[in-house]
C-alpha cells in the first residue's frame, strides 16, 4: 500500500470517530478481529513512508486505456527506491489539493488526460499553475478513445523549468509484462535522482575509521542474470556468498531499487556468473553502465540459455543456475538465499576475479 500511504492516513483520520466492527480494505478478506491492532499497524506503516525524504506525485486517468496499472507500476518502482508516492485520479482530484501537494512533491508523473474531461483539463490547469522550477516530470500515455498529446505536455512542462526524467512511455497495446517492468524502472530511475543527496550525504555520515574498516570486507566479481517470461536483466554483484552445503546453497545482497529484484523472489531462478580474473573487464565494464528503463541489458554480449531460461555468460570462468528459497530485508539490499541445481566450470586453471575496495559506504 506505499503509493498510497497519505490516503490511507486520511482514511484513518476519518474513521477515528467510529466504533469499527468490520474492514473491508480492497485488497484481501474481510478483518473483524484485532481492529485495533491492525489500524494501528496500518498508520504505522503509512507514517513511515509519508515521512520519506522525497516525494512524487503519480497523475493518471482511471478507466482511460491502462493508466492505472501503468501509473501503479511506476509508483512501484518509486518506492522501490525510498521515494514516498501520492497517486491522484485526474477525473477527480480536488483543485486545492492537487496545488497544494504539487508545491509540496520533488517530482511528478502524469498522464495527459482526455480532452473532453473538462474536470481532468481543469486539474491540468492547476498542475500549471503549481509547478515550481527544478523539479522532476515523467509522462507516460495510455492511448483511450483518441491519441493524447503527450510530446505537447512535456514542451510546456519542460518550458516552466521542469526536467524530463525519463523518456515518455507510450502505450498503444495492452500492456506486458516488459512494459510494466519498463515502467517500474523509470520509477526506479526517477527515485535514483531524487535520492542522490540524500544517499551521499548518508554515505559521508560513516565514521571514518569503520568506513575504511568495511571496506577491508573482500569479495568476488559475478554478473546475476534471471528471466522471467519476456523480461531478462541482469546486475554486477560482488556481496556473493555460499550459505549451505546441503543442500548447497549461496546468498546475495541485492539493493532494493535494483530492476533484478523484481525477477529474484521465492520460486524464481537465476544464474551466478562467475567472472574470470584474466578476463573480467570488459564484461565488468559492460554491466556497470546506466541502462535505459527496458533496454536490452545483453546487446553484443555472447551468451546461452540456462535450462530455466536466463542467459549463461559465455566469456564466464563458471556458471551456477540457482533457485530463490527465501528472502530477508535489511535497511538498503535484500539478503536472497538460493538453492544451487546445476553448474559448470569453463576454466578449471582460471582464479575468480576479486573485488578491493577502499571505503565500505558504497560499492
Amino acid at each position: 500500500m506505499a503509493p498510497n500511504a497519505r490516503s490511507v492516513l486520511t482514511a484513518l483520520k476519518r474513521i477515528t470517530p467510529f466504533t469499527l466492527e468490520t474492514l473491508a480494505t480492497g485488497h484481501g478478506p474481510l478483518l473483524r478481529f484485532n481492529i485495533p491492532e491492525v489500524t494501528r499497524r496500518y498508520d504505522t506503516w503509512s507514517q513511515k513512508q509519508a515521512q520519506a525524504e522525497a516525494a512524487v506525485v503519480v497523475f493518471y486517468v482511471s478507466d482511460y486505456g491502462y493508466s492505472d496499472r501503468i501509473a501503479q507500476a511506476i509508483a512501484h518502482g518509486l518506492t522501490k527506491g525510498g521515494v514516498a508516492v501520492e497517486m491522484l485520479d485526474l477525473r477527480t482530484a480536488d483543485l486545492l489539493e492537487v496545488q497544494e501537494t504539487v508545491q509540496r512533491v520533488q517530482g511528478l508523473v502524469l498522464c495527459p488526460p482526455p480532452t473532453e474531461s473538462t474536470h481532468s483539463q481543469a486539474v491540468l490547469g492547476s498542475i500549471f499553475a503549481a509547478v515550481q522550477d527544478k523539479q522532476r516530470i515523467g509522462i507516460f500515455e495510455s492511448y483511450g478513445n483518441q491519441e493524447s498529446p503527450s510530446q505537447i505536455l512535456v514542451n510546456q512542462l519542460v518550458d516552466l523549468g521542469l526536467t524530463l526524467a525519463f523518456p515518455t512511455l507510450k502505450v498503444t497495446q495492452d500492456p506486458t509484462p516488459a512494459l510494466y517492468q519498463t515502467c517500474e524502472e523509470s520509477g526506479t530511475d526517477l527515485a535514483q535522482v531524487l535520492m542522490l543527496k540524500q544517499t551521499i550525504q548518508k554515505s559521508k555520515a560513516v565514521a571514518p575509521d569503520l568506513d575504511k574498516a568495511m571496506g577491508t570486507l573482500v569479495g568476488g566479481l559475478y554478473i546475476i542474470t534471471a528471466r522471467r517470461g519476456d523480461i531478462q536483466t541482469a546486475m554486477l554483484a560482488s556481496w556473493v556468498n555460499q550459505a549451505s552445503f546441503n543442500p548447497p546453497g549461496i546468498s546475495i545482497a541485492v539493493a532494493k531499487d535494483r530492476a533484478i529484484e523484481s525477477l529474484m523472489h521465492p520460486g524464481d531462478s537465476f544464474v551466478l556468473n562467475v567472472l574470470a580474473e584474466a578476463t573480467y573487464p570488459p564484461l565488468m565494464r559492460h554491466f556497470l553502465k546506466r541502462f535505459k528503463p527496458g533496454e536490452d541489458r545483453f546487446a553484443g554480449v555472447k551468451t546461452y540459455t540456462a535450462t530455466h531460461g536466463a542467459p549463461i555468460l559465455a566469456d564466464a570462468l563458471a556458471y551456477l543456475e540457482c533457485r530463490v528459497v527465501s528472502r530477508m530485508e535489511t535497511n538498503d539490499h535484500w539478503l536472497v538465499y538460493g538453492v544451487v541445481e546445476s553448474g559448470d566450470v569453463s576454466d578449471s586453471e582460471g582464479l575468480t576475479a576479486v573485488h578491493y575496495r577502499k571505503v565500505g559506504n558504497h560499492y
